[in-house]
């Protein structure tokens, strides 16, 4: 073994062992001190010290706190659990994801496909935001916060050093005037310096909110500001760096990640988000009074029954996007539609308003399930560059606007069954005749003593193309096209089983008119004399039906302190040149999980993540999207594990883990450690995160 490699192998079991010696050096500063983190003292750990001093009165600080959400569809605030989870809290921040299934550029915070089908979301009008959507969230994904107490939360990571290494703060502050009304504010801010050359990434998110949540009626305001910035390489010059290091310079030098030359230097993706959301609703309830008698005693009750809620809902975003090319390489693109020197805005402006009328289930014998009508109204306006004539750049606007009329029922109280559907169709507007529908079912009973589930649901659609998948012009990138209706209908089933740790699902559905990005431009050979492609992306429509067929399996073994979790997806394409997936995804992780002196839960363990080879799509720098390869020529890309050690701790609501991410690199050959064609995986690297909750 080399040195490297020896030296790597050290790494990987200090990231192992590092929280053990942190615990025992805990544990020798703790049984002489407090436990440092609320002044009390811990069992087993200090057996004698001064009395407490019956004059002071302590006082006791409420740690109960709720979170929620708005539901896009009914306007209506969902009850969420807060995050807390001390298990698996060490994949949080990944970009890959919790289970691995992301594909990306490498860095943390660069733009990201799920090679799993069934788990990519829908692309909307304003399409870069989908590579993004583990840092992009809309104003229904955020998190209103009341608390009985003021707290802050942080979390912090970091990996590796200052030079390359990467960095994710986030946090919230949250109070409230008085039992009815707060206030909250929510800060992001992720900064991924890259191991390879021009490949960093710096991402802000600011939000700001407030509510009000009287008897009857209820008021929630929220804005946020998001500034992403994305440096773009390229992918690597010669892959020949990563596939065949001694053949570069004749086998006289070693090259590390950033001594490694790339295709784009000075080239930038910029995308900003300003978004509000206004929501209020008015309880629809009606006075009632009991009278119930206690042997000579009698007693009356006064009070409201709640039937259901009026609710609206604004929202009002304006979305840009710039790609900022300061130097592209001869061959990069295939052709200039403007000059290089263009702002290259690519914008959207939207107002949304809806209004929804609910009746709450259980709220009369009759109402077995919750029942909401709604109608919304959406405004839209895009701007992007048009025509460059003797020297000045033309800007094109277009407007447009949707009236949606649908409803939903649902029925998610009781321990047996639960079931829901909804449906809704655009009555005017630019999308007339889009419609959705779905329906799902599931028994909940128990069995060994907890709960297992077994349900269906189905569904079936016929949407618009997204704004900019029909219509996008930039510098190096423009289409006009007129797409017809892209039809889905889909199939689920699942099982459940908690108390063996169970999950099956299979998944199916049928494509008709599917749209997509490819890669249309030539091929390249650059001075290395090595062929690489040219982009000319275009958006496609595939004449015919498309079928994609997919079965998971999640099993979870347990052996006293030891466990084993897994998924392992298989997935089918029955046209892989269009659709092109990974047969095989697994996710394997196994871990000693134990409470270390009654106070201190531990889990220390390595996860392995594989795919099987397959075409993966391509990413393109002017469009910001993944893209079909060009047919002719295909880079395959998976069959190779990527191993990450770690412990995972918590304490006393205290959230902390180290781990050694790509732990094998070095130790196995590192040919096929592309992630995505001319994109390999981050090299080793240590990281630490945590994550600490104060209350006042």
């Amino acid at each position: 073994m080399t040195r490297s490699n020896s030296l790597r192998t050290i790494g990987l079991s200090l990231a192992l062992m590092a929280c053990g010696h942190f615990v025992s050096y805990a544990q020798s500063t703790l049984s002489q001190n407090q436990d440092g983190f609320n002044g009390e003292r811990m069992d087993g750990f200090m057996d004698s010290g001064p009395d407490a001093d019956t004059t002071v009165i302590e006082r006791e600080v409420s740690k109960d706190y709720w979170q929620w959400t708005i539901d896009p569809v009914t306007a209506l605030p969902v009850r969420i659990e807060p995050d807390t989870l001390h298990h698996a809290f060490q994949y949080v921040h990944l970009t890959e994801g919790m289970k691995g299934t992301y594909s990306h550029l490498g860095n943390m915070g660069s733009p990201r496909q799920s090679r799993l089908f069934f788990e990519r979301g829908e692309i909307e009008d304003f399409m870069f935001d989908a590579p993004y959507d583990f840092w992009v969230k809309t104003p229904y994904d955020f998190r209103f916060t009341d608390a009985k107490s003021p707290h802050l939360s942080l979390d912090y990571y970091k990996g590796g050093d200052k030079r390359t290494g990467e960095e994710h703060l986030k946090g919230y502050f949250v109070a409230n005037f008085n039992r009815k009304s707060g206030i909250g504010l929510n800060m992001d801010y992720q900064l991924g310096r890259g191991r390879y050359l021009n490949q960093s990434t710096s991402m802000f998110d600011t939000r700001l909110y407030t509510y009000w949540r009287g008897d009857r009626y209820t008021m929630y305001l929220s804005g946020n500001r998001d500034n992403m910035k994305i440096t773009e390489n390229g992918g690597l010059f010669d892959e020949r760096y990563i596939t065949s290091p001694e053949a570069m310079a004749e086998g006289r030098k070693q090259y590390s990640p950033e001594d490694i030359y790339t295709r784009l230097s000075d080239n930038w993706n910029n995308i900003k988000h300003s978004q509000l959301l206004f929501n209020q609703s008015i309880d629809i309830s009606y006075k009632f009074s009991r009278t119930d008698s206690i042997g000579d005693t009698v007693l009356t009750y006064n009070g409201r029954k709640q039937l259901g809620k009026l609710a609206h809902n604004l929202e009002v975003g304006q979305l840009k996007r710039r790609y900022l090319s300061y130097n592209v390489p001869d061959g990069f693109y295939e052709r200039a539609f403007v000059r290089p020197d263009s702002l290259d805005p690519a914008e959207e402006f939207y107002v949304s308003n809806t209004l929804s009328l609910s009746l709450t289930e259980g709220s009369t014998k009759w109402a077995i399930a919750g029942l909401t009508g709604y109608l919304r109204h959406e405004y839209r306006s895009f701007h992007m560059p048009d025509t460059l004539s003797n020297g000045n750049e033309y800007y094109k606007r277009e407007n447009e606007f949707d009236l949606f009329a649908g409803g939903k029922l649902e029925k998610a109280k009781g321990d047996f069954l639960h079931f829901g559907a909804s449906f809704e169709t655009a009555i005017a507007g630019a999308s007339l005749g889009d419609f959705s529908l779905d329906g799902s079912i599931a028994l909940v009973s128990k069995l060994f003593g907890k709960p297992a589930s077994i349900g269906a649901s189905a569904s079936v659609s016929a949407t618009s193309a997204p704004y900019f998948m029909e219509s996008f012009h930039s510098t190096y990138a423009w289409w006009d096209n007129d797409f017809d209706k892209e039809i889905r209908s889909g199939i689920q089933a699942f099982a459940e089983i908690e108390a063996t740790g169970t999950r099956i699902q299979v998944d199916v559905v049928n494509i008709g008119n599917y749209i997509y990005l490819e890669n249309k431009g030539g091929m390249f050979v650059n001075t290395d004399s090595v062929l690489q492609p040219t982009y000319a992306v275009s958006s496609s429509q595939h004449d015919g039906q498309i079928q994609v067929l997919s079965a998971t399996a999640s099993q979870n073994f347990r052996l006293g302190p030891l466990h084993w979790d897994n998924s392992i997806t298989w997935q089918k394409s029955s046209n892989s040149r269009i659709i092109p997936l990974p047969e095989l995804n697994i996710f394997s992780d196994l871990y000693v999980k134990f409470l270390y002196y009654k106070r201190l839960n531990m889990e220390i363990g390595v996860n392995c993540t594989y795919f099987t080879k397959y075409d993966a799509p391509s990413y393109c720098p002017a469009a910001g999207m993944y893209h079909l390869q060009n047919s002719d020529f295909c880079r395959s890309v998976g069959g190779y594990p990527l191993l990450t050690g770690y412990a995972n701790c918590s304490l006393r609501g205290v959230r902390f883990y180290v781990m050694y991410y790509h732990a094998n690199y070095g130790i196995m050959k590192n040919s096929d450690c592309f992630i995505l064609p001319g994109y390999p995986a981050n090299p080793g690297m240590l990281k630490f995160g945590l994550s600490w909750t104060f209350f006042d």
